[in-house]
C-alpha cells in the first residue's frame, strides 16, 4: 500500500532523491515502487546487538520483497530527527526506531503528520501515539528472576534483597511488576531491602548489599537485581564477605563478565533477550503496518500517553549448566566465546561438542 511522500524537501533531501533516482536507473538500490520501503533510525552503532538486530531485519525484509535503509544516530537526538527527515524524503512507506532517549516524540510527530506507521523499538517515547512497539518482556524477566530465587531458597525461611533499577524507567519498572507477580506467594520469605536504584548505578548497588548484608548479619539468602551491572555490586559487597556461592544473585543481558561469574559460581543466574526475535518482531510489524495491515500484539505498553500495541521479544534464564549451550547455540554467532566465559575456571568437556 504505497502511500504519501515527505512534502518538506530540502535541498540536501532533494539531492539524495536525485541519487537515488540515478541507482534505480542503473539497475542498483531499491526497487520500483511496488517496493515496501522500511526506514530504520538507531540510536548508536556502538553496541554489537544492534548490528545483529539490523542484520536480522534487512535478511528477512528482503525474504518479503521489501527494501531496508538504516541511519545510525551516534546517540544524537538532534541528529536521529534530521535522519528521520532524510528517510521521509527517500519514501519509506514505515519506519522503525530506537529513539535516543524517550523524548523523541516532537521529532516523530513530524513522521506521524505524515501518515507514515512508526514501530518503536526497544524504547517507547513518551508523549506520541505510535502504531507498534517491540520491547523485552520485562515482567517475564522479573517472573523468571524471582522464581529461580524462590527455587534456590526452597522451603527453609529466607531474607531477601531486590534492587530494582531506576524508577523513573520503565524497563526496570516492568521488571519489578514480575517480581510483585510470584514473591508475595512466598510465606517463607522476608523482604529485607526492597530499593530503586538511580541511573542502575553498580556503585549504589554495591552499598545497598554491604548496609544489607551488615544489618542482617549476613544472612541474606537472595539479592534479586535488575541487571548484570547491579550484580556486579552485589558481587563485589558478597565477595567483600566471603559468602561466594552461598548468595543468589540474579542479573539480566549475560554480559561476558557477568557469564564467566556464573561460571565461576558467583552470580547464580542472568536473563537472556532472544534478539533474532526482538528484531523479527519489529520488521515483520512494520512491513504490515506499511501494507494497511494490523500486526499481531502480545499486549499493551504505555509511557505517559495512550498504550501502544506490544510485541514482547522472547527471554531465556541462563545457569552455569546453560553456558556452553548459551555460547554455542542461543547467543548469536561470535558474540561470547568459551575463553571469555570460562577465563578462571576448566571448559566443561562438551562445550561445543
Amino acid at each position: 500500500m504505497m502511500r504519501r511522500k515527505f512534502t518538506f524537501v530540502t535541498l540536501a533531501a532533494a539531492t539524495t532523491l536525485a541519487l537515488a533516482a540515478c541507482s534505480s536507473a542503473d539497475g542498483g538500490g531499491g526497487g520500483g515502487d511496488d517496493t515496501i520501503k522500511i526506514g530504520i533510525a538507531m540510536k548508536t552503532a556502538v553496541q554489537a546487538r544492534w548490528h545483529h538486530e539490523v542484520e536480522v531485519m534487512e535478511r528477512l525484509a528482503a525474504e518479503q520483497g521489501a527494501e531496508v535503509i538504516v541511519q545510525w544516530a551516534n546517540d544524537d537526538i538532534t541528529k536521529q530527527g534530521n535522519q528521520y527527515e532524510n528517510l521521509m524524503s527517500q519514501g519509506i512507506d514505515a519506519l522503525i526506531t530506537v529513539p535516543v532517549n524517550d523524548k523523541a516524540g516532537p521529532y516523530l510527530q513530524t513522521v506521524k503528520n505524515e501518515g507514515i506507521p512508526i514501530v518503536a523499538y526497544d524504547l517507547l517515547p513518551q508523549d506520541i501515539e505510535v502504531d507498534y512497539f517491540v520491547t523485552r518482556d520485562n515482567k517475564a524477566v522479573g517472573v523468571e528472576q524471582a522464581k529461580a530465587a524462590l527455587e534456590w531458597i526452597g522451603d527453609k525461611p529466607a531474607k531477601v534483597a531486590l534492587l530494582k533499577g531506576d524508577a523513573a524507567n520503565m524497563v526496570a519498572q516492568g521488571i519489578a511488576s514480575g517480581y510483585d507477580e510470584v514473591l508475595p506467594s512466598a510465606s517463607n520469605i522476608e523482604v529485607v531491602a526492597d530499593q530503586w536504584i538511580q541511573a542502575w548505578s553498580t556503585e549504589e548497588a554495591l552499598s545497598i548489599a554491604e548496609n544489607t548484608l551488615s544489618a542482617h548479619r549476613d544472612e541474606v539468602a537472595a539479592f534479586i537485581t535488575g541487571t548484570d551491572g547491579l550484580a556486579m555490586g552485589v558481587v563485589q559487597a558478597v565477595r567483600g564477605r566471603g559468602l561466594e556461592g552461598q548468595v543468589f544473585i540474579s542479573g539480566l543481558d549475560v554480559e561476558p563478565a557477568n557469564a564467566q561469574l556464573i561460571a565461576e559460581g558467583v552470580q547464580t543466574m542472568s536473563i537472556w533477550t532472544d534478539l533474532d526475535d526482538h528484531a523479527a518482531k519489529a520488521i515483520n510489524a512494520a512491513i504490515k503496518l506499511a501494507k494497511g495491515e494490523e500486526p499481531d500484539a502480545d499486549g499493551t505498553t504505555s509511557n505517559n500517553g495512550p498504550e501502544v500495541p506490544t510485541g514482547f521479544a522472547q527471554v531465556v534464564p541462563i545457569y552455569q549448566e546453560d553456558l556452553c549451550r548459551f555460547i554455542h547455540e542461543i547467543a548469536p554467532e561470535g558474540w561470547i566465546t568459551e575463553e571469555e566465559v570460562f577465563a578462571t575456571t576448566e571448559v566443561p568437556a562438551s562445550c561445543g561438542a
